[in-house]
């Protein structure tokens, strides 16, 4: 005779056998589609690909740390990789550096020798144009060689001098010339999307930003207005760093630099060369602290004779035939390079600077008097307060560590090491920053990584379906899970049971 709880018991029996198979299904789907994403290159909004950002705070002298004024960058930079400072290149302005830092390669070489320039053929002038920043075509920045590596790189440069000219007849994948009254926040906002860019995705950014050398130029080293702005580059610093983490960037490696330092001038520290020669006999370009001279012709040897008498009367300056600048300072053989180069020495300017001081009184609303503090930049890279600062942070990046002060030509063999470029020849070399390293080759991380995750998945899926089919087996024999399927819906149906008497 059967029971009463006959159905109910073998309803169990079917709803649990129902159970286990849409489970077993749920498990294999996902991790097939987990093995389709770990073994897909195209198929995330985030590159594949080692990931690097790079940040350059304009004028950032490698000691403003000692100002107790950055403490969320002090504990960035001790947490992974720093120097005391690096050497730039000469001259230590904002146009020659940072291309030094995005091609490896002294001024002498890439052409960009000042900010502003004069055609040695047509005479024209030539400021932050495509034309500065092509002396060598043959020269690529590192976003660009980024791209040209294919495979679905994908580089961004916000504001970077020069990054809105093609090299190599391409431009990176998204790029935004400088804008000085861009919001901070917004144009970091926009360089993390387009690490996340639903199709192509960047896997090298860079940040340029204009301060604190503005702020530098125009207050003392110890002033409030500028202090202030050492606050507000900390606070956008820990922004970057968390907006990395929002949008599951915790991977990327991330490097802070500058590309030189700051030194005080005042108005009286001002030598002018009017006194001694003629304005009409000679043409400058560039500003102070190194002059670009060009003598009306037939006027060269005449200009170069007094220039050498304001030395000997006034001092504090030095006058160069452009071969005989020192060898040292990568600098003399550049066509670009004016027939005659005077420098002044550390904390004097010429008669040029002037002009500097209104506009300053006149950008910042004040009255500058005769001892009037200013910051400026442009000296050797052997002075001091010329130096600028670099940290590095995120996986590839050794802790706690402080490497040995290099140069800023070898910062293009570093970021070709992280992001697994193969690297062209540069005036840098690689083995003056692989201790900044866990690894020297920064593929090994990434790739073995990846090879990992890949087996241990591929070997989490074979052990599942393995289960699976033995499972599958074993329902086949059972006679409470062998029920043809159109009896499953039948409430008269029972699975045969001795325990259960016939009536």
């Amino acid at each position: 005779m059967k029971h009463a709880d006959q159905p109910a018991k073998s309803q169990k029996i079917v709803d649990s056998r129902l159970r286990c198979n849409f489970a077993m299904r749920i498990v294999t789907s996902h991790l097939l589609f987990f093995l389709f994403i770990s073994t897909t290159k195209y198929v995330s909004s985030v590159s594949p690909h080692p990931k690097l950002l790079v940040v350059s705070f304009d004028a950032f002298r490698y000691d403003y740390f000692k100002k107790n004024m950055t403490p969320y960058m002090d504990q960035l930079r001790d947490e992974g990789t720093h120097a005391d400072y690096m050497y730039n290149i000469y001259p230590t302005k904002t146009f020659p550096n940072h291309h030094t830092i995005a091609t490896g390669f002294y001024a002498e070489t890439h052409g960009v020798v000042a900010n502003t320039i004069k055609d040695p053929i047509s005479g024209k002038i030539e400021r932050g144009s495509d034309y500065l920043f092509h002396y060598n075509n043959d020269i690529a920045p590192i976003w660009i060689v980024n791209e040209k590596a294919g495979e679905g790189r994908h580089s961004g440069v916000m504001m970077w001098p020069g990054c809105n000219f093609k090299f190599l007849d391409i431009l990176p994948t998204f790029q935004r010339k400088f804008d000085k009254n861009a919001p901070w926040l917004t144009s970091v906002d926009d360089l993390i999307s387009w690490f996340t860019h639903p199709t192509t995705p960047i896997n090298f950014g860079m940040l340029y930003m204009s301060e604190p050398d503005e702020h530098g130029h125009a207050y003392a080293y110890d002033s409030g207005p500028f202090k202030e702005t050492l606050r507000r580059l900390d606070n956008l610093t820990r922004y970057i760093q968390n907006k990395l983490i929002v949008n599951g960037l915790s991977d990327i490696n991330v490097i802070y630099l500058s590309d030189h330092g700051m030194a005080p001038v005042t108005e009286s520290s001002i030598i002018d060369l009017n006194k001694f020669v003629n304005q009409s006999d000679y043409e400058i370009t560039d500003g102070s602290p190194g002059l670009h001279i060009f003598p009306t012709a037939g006027k060269f040897d005449l200009v170069y004779e007094q220039l050498l008498r304001a030395k000997r009367e006034l001092g504090h300056f030095t006058v160069f035939k452009r071969e005989e600048i020192p060898d040292r300072f990568h600098y003399g053989k550049n066509p670009r390079v004016a027939p005659i180069y005077v420098i002044a020495d550390i904390g004097y300017v010429f008669q040029d600077y002037w002009n500097n001081i209104r506009g300053l009184e006149k950008q910042w609303n004040y009255t500058a008097t005769n001892e009037t503090e200013f910051g400026f930049h442009g000296w050797s890279p052997e002075e001091e307060s010329m130096r600028p600062m670099f940290f590095g942070n995120g996986p590839s990046f050794k802790k706690h560590y402080t490497i040995d002060p290099f140069h800023t030509v070898d910062l293009f063999p570093l970021f070709c090491n992280l992001l697994d470029l193969p690297c062209p020849p540069t005036n840098g070399t690689f083995d003056n920053v692989k201790d900044a390293l866990k690894s020297s080759a920064s593929t090994t991380t990434y790739k073995l990584t990846g090879i990992i995750i890949g087996v241990l998945v591929l070997l989490g899926f074979v052990c599942v379906l393995v289960w699976f089919i033995k499972r599958w087996r074993a329902e086949k024999s059972s006679t409470y899970y062998s029920v043809p399927t159109q009896d499953i819906d039948n409430e008269y149906f029972y699975p045969e049971d001795p325990e259960f008497d016939e009536p």
